[in-house]
């Protein structure tokens, strides 16, 4: 994301009349731990930086560290919350958030947060995860029911068009949920979600993914009895890695994996306790209690399909 200068010089104005460069300085080790304004900017330790010189070495380190989004988030928060036990009113705050939102991004007010708007971009990491940060997510899991036994009944044709055209509606529902594909292989994937309710966006993807295939096994599947898919769905803590075998290693995407392989059968959805207390109640009576694992009940939705 590289920042227009006339953005950059309206954030320096800004921290130049909205606070002390002291306060500059622990706002900037928010994002850049151990950040040493007198080291950046040559000044010697004995001297005072001023203000002017201060805020624009700062946006500029912040800008090199691609920490802009991030900076202007806790412009916002100490403005609306506060910072350090002091509110700071921020000059020219909505015209630097009007500014990012240029940029394609967007803010999201349930975690205080800017990620790029879907409309614009569909990056993995929503434009703003940052490699070994934890983040809270959702995650959404499914598997192609007797993928070895169909692969061998028919011809490689219609099991490539079959399998493409599930791919493409359980993208499709999790894509207009601001969801991300993390990972499609042979008969199966891992979805994420991160943002905007992500417990009831990831559900809701999965139910109507669900109902999907149903319409499609009934007018569309080459494949005479159709497709049967598990989906299951958990959320818990994932330190953000885009290398898949650290993925593979998560307690959350293990206790998922878990879900779908023991707990889902085919043409359902299996939900976790901690996704199923954050649901509307509305979604959440679809969902029957299944089994007891461990302390955690597990909750299912089944879709009989007559064909």
């Amino acid at each position: 994301m590289i920042i227009k200068t006339h953005l950059r010089n309206t954030t320096i104005k800004a921290l130049c009349e909205s606070m002390t460069v002291q306060t500059m300085v622990k706002l900037a080790r928010e994002c850049i731990p151990d950040y040493n304004l007198h080291t950046q900017t040559g000044f010697p330790a004995s001297i005072s930086i001023p203000t002017a010189d201060a805020a624009k070495q700062i946006v500029e380190d912040i800008c090199r560290y691609k920490l802009f989004p991030q900076f202007v988030q806790l412009l916002i928060r100490a403005q609306n919350i506060g910072f350090k036990g002091r509110k700071y009113p921020i000059a020219y705050l909505s015209y630097i958030i009007h500014g990012i939102q240029t940029h394609g991004y967007v803010f999201d007010s349930e975690k205080n947060m800017f990620i790029e708007d879907p409309r614009r971009h569909k990056s993995s990491n929503w434009g703003v995860l940052r490699e070994g940060v934890e983040y809270n997510m959702t995650f959404l899991r499914f598997d192609i029911s007797g993928n070895s036994r169909l692969v061998r009944s028919y011809p490689e044709k219609k099991i490539k068009k079959a399998y493409q055209d599930l791919f493409s509606i359980i993208t499709a529902a999790v894509e207009k949920r601001n969801g991300r594909v993390w990972n499609l292989q042979g008969d199966g994937g891992l979805l994420a979600f991160c943002f905007f309710k992500k417990d009831l966006s990831a559900v809701l993807a999965a139910v109507e993914s669900l109902h999907e295939l149903f319409l499609y096994n009934k007018n569309g599947c080459p494949l005479q009895e159709g497709l049967k898919v598990r989906f299951a769905v958990h959320a818990g803590v994932y330190i953000y890695n885009t290398n898949m075998e650290a993925l593979k290693k998560n307690e959350t995407i293990k206790e998922l994996i878990e879900m779908e392989n023991k707990f889902t059968t085919p043409n359902s959805i299996t939900i976790s306790n901690k996704v199923f207390i954050s649901l509307d109640k509305r979604i959440a009576d679809l969902f029957e209690p299944l089994a007891q694992r461990s302390h955690n009940t597990l909750f299912g939705y089944a879709l009989e399909l007559e064909l």
